[in-house]
């Protein structure tokens, strides 16, 4: 299933999407600006669909992506998204996640073909042709149409939503640990620091350490969790007790949320390969949930799920003697 950003549909886009037809507009250019998808830039319809596209290229920033509604010569469009190789990580998987969104909330059935770009040149009257002539045939793809098919899948792959538990994340979506988080993580693996806290730097694409060391309560653990951003902790619980805790705050931004969320998994995979193994893993929405009953409660009902549980004894049906074993 995709996951879903969180960002919405602007009214705006939404206003200019149904007017299109009677104001000539055949391209729509919008993008994401905060936490909604804003119209940006259009252009007119002034003569056939393939005249039209040789002028879209001018709507487009070599690291920008965005997304192109395209009308046809009919009352149906054409959704196409455009992601250069030049834009950075969280923006490629803003753009993929939030797909869905724009096509279900400005409908569906409006949509009759999908496109995909990285450069300016797939968004020209050849590159239309070239998409077209894919899409009506089963002609082998050209080496081009290859590595389109390869972005768009990896970008489709990045999208999906990874829970705290779910099996179908991938280890790989994760930005790299700086030395500091490294270093950090190795001296919790080794039992050297109990507590270590690590954030994600969107800017410079990297997870660094906030803190490493040892606390001496869970209330000391507890007041080193930034309350209005997510984070990452690995916290011994009773000196044995390997925790994850993923604090994600309701009062932090969608980009932020989705960033967090979409790298955890990543990030254990990432944790576990330098030698920590998690007892019990644990999801907050907010700082105060960290409290000793409440970490308490959550270690108790994880690793009670380990304990060896009585083996179930059928019960002899009625009018059935009970099965011997011969001696």
């Amino acid at each position: 299933m995709a996951h879903q950003s969180g960002i919405r549909v602007s009214s705006a886009l939404e206003s200019q999407f149904r007017s299109a037809p009677t104001d000539g507009i055949r391209v729509l250019q919008a993008q994401i600006t905060g936490e909604s998808v804003e119209p940006q830039a259009m252009q007119s319809q002034h003569g056939t669909l393939l005249d039209d596209f040789d002028s879209i290229p001018k709507l487009l920033n070599d690291t920008c992506p965005c997304y192109l509604l395209i009308r046809l010569d009919t009352s149906k469009w054409v959704f196409a998204t455009f992601v250069p190789d030049g834009a950075n990580v969280r923006s490629k998987m803003l753009y993929a996640a939030t797909k869905a969104t724009v096509t279900r909330t400005l409908g569906e059935s409006h949509f009759i073909d999908t496109m995909f770009g990285t450069t300016r040149d797939d968004f020209t009257s050849a590159g239309y042709t070239r998409h077209r002539v894919h899409a009506e045939s089963s002609a082998p793809l050209t080496e081009r149409e290859q590595e389109l098919e390869r972005i768009r899948d990896d970008e489709s792959k990045v999208a999906e939503a990874p829970t705290m538990d779910s099996r179908r994340s991938h280890a790989r979506a994760v930005y790299p640990l700086h030395e500091d988080a490294e270093r950090a993580v190795r001296e919790f693996a080794s039992g050297t620091a109990n507590f270590v806290l690590l954030t994600i730097d969107s800017q410079r694409e990297t997870v660094n350490a906030a803190f490493a060391g040892s606390v001496q309560s869970h209330d000391e653990m507890k007041q080193q969790v930034p309350p209005n951003v997510p984070c990452y902790a690995l916290y011994r619980f009773d000196g044995q007790t390997r925790m994850f805790i993923y604090s994600c705050p309701s009062s932090s931004s969608v980009r932020e949320r989705m960033v967090y969320s979409t790298f955890r998994h990543g990030f254990t995979e990432c944790v576990r390969a330098l030698g920590v193994e998690f007892d019990v893993r644990m999801e907050v929405d907010d700082v105060e949930e960290l409290n000793a009953e409440a970490l308490d409660a959550e270690v108790s009902s994880r690793l009670v799920k380990h304990v060896a549980q009585p083996k179930f004894k059928r019960p002899v049906p009625p009018n059935r003697r009970p099965r011997t074993t011969p001696s």
